[in-house]
């Protein structure tokens, strides 16, 4: 295997009950308890275990900090919990220090499937381990960077799976790339959902994810898993994604000369709305974009989302975005966002 950056293959860590200190520890002090990327099992009464996932990237912390509140709610390990729950916690060296990832590492949701980073044989080793498990159901705790609603993904069109995502949020989004992110693999051994919920810190958002992992765990199989009383659906399929040059430098609003490409000021408001044919994006300085559209499929499709014209950037058709970002950051690690379309399940 050809090891593409400067970091050794993880070791995992395997805990069977929670670390002392886990519910009330700083992030910024985590590794002090969990030394690395840890699979934690948390005692629960009879049954299959409920599996969570957070801190896969280091600066989305909704998830660490409605879990510390959730176990410490239900006073775990002193108490069972009404489920048991295999709790994987990622990117612990990243969350440290209060960053997606670390520069020249792997981003630990894009090494699920493949085998080109050190971090290949850490997650091979979790799905192992998950597998083993046979969980109820697997939950992906993650926030954005932009402007964006609380709602649930799936990767399957499975009753259990939009069950799930729409006790989160009547907001679903069904995507199959990046096929690399882990509730793709999860989809693969039991239902499983990725909740975005909103900006990290927010405190809305804690206590939304809290309140939806006690439910997970106090609800019997044929409840959690039926659809809720209100099934009413916006459901969008993700189709591509927006990606920039490297090297290129973005800047949003009245744009000074350093900026190869300036994107509107209010462009996160764009997302999960429905931008009609027409709307700009931005502007461009040089004689080409540095922007591209890639779709599901990994191939090129910026001429049929997007018209350039007199340096602007306008959409070719109607649209419907998602995780539009200002942080340049993010966008150059992943991507400006996404565009999805309506679906109807």
């Amino acid at each position: 295997m050809e090891h593409l950056n400067q970091y050794q293959p993880p070791d995992l860590r395997l805990f069977d009950r929670l670390p002392d200190g886990f519910t009330g520890i700083a992030i910024e002090k985590l590794g002090s308890i969990l030394p690395g990327p840890s699979l934690i099992r948390i005692e629960g009464e009879k049954g299959a275990p409920l599996f969570v996932s957070i801190l896969l990237h280091g600066n989305e912390t909704t998830g660490f900090t409605a879990m510390q509140q959730l176990l410490e709610g239900f006073g775990a390990p002193r108490r069972l919990l009404p489920r048991p729950m295999l709790l994987f916690v990622g990117n612990v060296a990243a969350a440290v220090r209060g960053v997606r990832k670390l520069d020249g590492q792997a981003d630990y949701n894009r090494i699920w499937q493949g085998e080109r980073y050190p971090e290949h044989l850490l997650a091979r080793h979790v799905l192992a381990e998950i597998a083993r498990a046979a969980p109820v159901a697997g939950i992906d705790l993650h926030n954005n960077t932009g402007k964006n609603p609380h709602y649930g993904c799936v990767n399957r069109l499975e009753h259990k799976s939009l069950s799930l995502a729409r006790r989160f949020s009547k907001t679903i989004v069904w995507f199959t790339e990046p096929h690399e992110v882990l509730a793709v693999a999860l989809s693969a051994i039991c239902p499983a959902v990725t909740l975005e919920c909103g900006v990290s810190g927010d405190a809305t958002g804690t206590e939304h994810v809290e309140n939806y992992l006690r439910h997970c765990l106090e609800l019997p199989e044929e409840i959690l898993f039926a659809p809720p009383a209100n099934h009413h659906n916006d459901l969008f399929h993700t189709t591509a994604r927006i990606l920039l040059s490297e090297g290129t430098r973005p800047g949003f609003g009245q744009c000074d000369d350093s900026a190869d490409i300036c994107f509107r000021e209010d462009l996160e408001t764009l997302n999960f709305e429905r931008v009609p044919e027409g709307t700009e994006l931005g502007r461009f300085s040089k004689e080409l974009p540095p922007i591209r559209v890639i779709d599901n499929m990994n191939e090129t499709v910026t001429d049929r989302y997007l018209l350039f014209s007199e340096n602007r950037i306008l959409t070719r058709v109607p649209v419907v975005p998602s995780m539009f970002t200002r942080d340049v950051k993010i966008i150059r690690q992943d991507c400006l966002g996404y565009l999805m379309e309506p679906y109807q399940a």
